[in-house]
Order: structure tokens, then sequence, then C-alpha cells
């Protein structure tokens, strides 16, 4: 691209589904990190007004508003962020790239990031027009404001509960063969 795009820096929001550690491959096998990040009204307005001269007639509005489990509005709006893991130029070359990720110090940090994270996300506003066009929202850079560090379920710490549940023990549990747990 012969013009630079300018790089906007958001107000803190809360990440939904991040992806910026690692990339998400189960759509797209060269993978793609994301976030979703969830704005009040008043903070998603800036945001909106760097989106809205760029649509040009597109149909694929990275800013949306949020909705509940019954599919109303609940008031905030959800902003979409992405950067291709792996990107294949016009000449065929290919390169990796992947979103810097910083504390409030400025400090380079490889913390796995999770849900519930507040973030600031320097990015680049970028008009398309395949498909129905639109804007996507290039991840540059994140500042992580909050860390709710990201942890696989197996690796969960459940600590001691008193006077809680313990069920019979059956027979065969510390014997059960693979048979057993077929279905599951």
């Amino acid at each position: 691209m012969a013009n630079k795009l300018p790089t906007h820096v958001t107000p803190v929001g809360t990440a939904a589904w991040p992806w910026l550690n690692t990339p998400d491959t189960r759509f797209d096998s060269d993978g793609v990190y994301q976030v979703k990040m969830i704005f009040d009204k008043k903070d998603v307005k800036g945001i909106q007004s760097i989106v809205d001269p760029l649509m040009n007639g597109g149909k694929h509005n990275p800013v949306k508003p949020e909705l509940d489990d019954q599919k109303k509005e609940t008031g905030n709006y959800v902003v979409n962020f992405k950067l291709k893991a792996k990107v294949k130029t016009k000449t065929g070359d290919t390169f990796t790239q992947k979103p810097v990720l910083l504390d409030t110090a400025g400090n380079r940090v490889i913390n796995p990031v999770g849900a519930g994270s507040k973030l600031k996300i320097a990015y680049q506003a970028v008009p398309f027009n395949q498909g129905a066009g639109g804007v996507t929202m290039r991840i540059q850079k994140v500042r992580i404001v909050d860390l709710v560090e990201y942890t696989k379920q197996d690796d969960v710490d459940w600590g001691k509960d008193e006077g809680s549940f313990v069920g019979k023990v059956a027979q065969d549990s510390a014997s059960s063969n693979d048979e057993d747990n077929e279905d599951f």
C-alpha cells in the first residue's frame, strides 16, 4: 500500500475470546490473532468515528451492539480486532507476524491473556472491497492494563472446599479401562 495507514489507540476495554498469544487456526490454517473488545457507548464513539468514513457502503462493520442471551442489546458494543499470523505478499513471498503485547510500563510480555482482561489496542482501520466490503481492524500492539491470565481447564487449581460433597467412589474407578469411557 502506497499510503501508510494511521495507527489509532482504543480506550480501555474488556477482552472477550482473546487469541493474542497464539493464533486461532480453526477457520484459517495460516492462523489469525484476534480479540473481541467490549466498550461502553461513550468509549466506542471514537472508534466508530474512524470506521464510519471508511465503510464506503460496505456491509462488514467491525463495531456491533453487544447482545445478551435473549438477543437484546446490552448498551455496550463489541469491536473485532485481528491480525493474520502468516501473510502472503503479491510477489509470492510469505512472512509471519504477531501482535506486540506490552504491560503498562511498556515492557514486552508473554503472559497468556484471558477473557476479562482490560486492554488498550493500537490498531489500523483497513477498508476492503472484497465480498460485500467493509473495514477490518488490524492489531498492531496490545497494552495489558489489567491481566486475567488464561488457564487451561485441566490446569485449574480447585483448592480445598471444607464440608463439600464427597460421593461414593466406584470400585473400578482406579482400574477403569478405555472401553468403559468410549462414549466420553
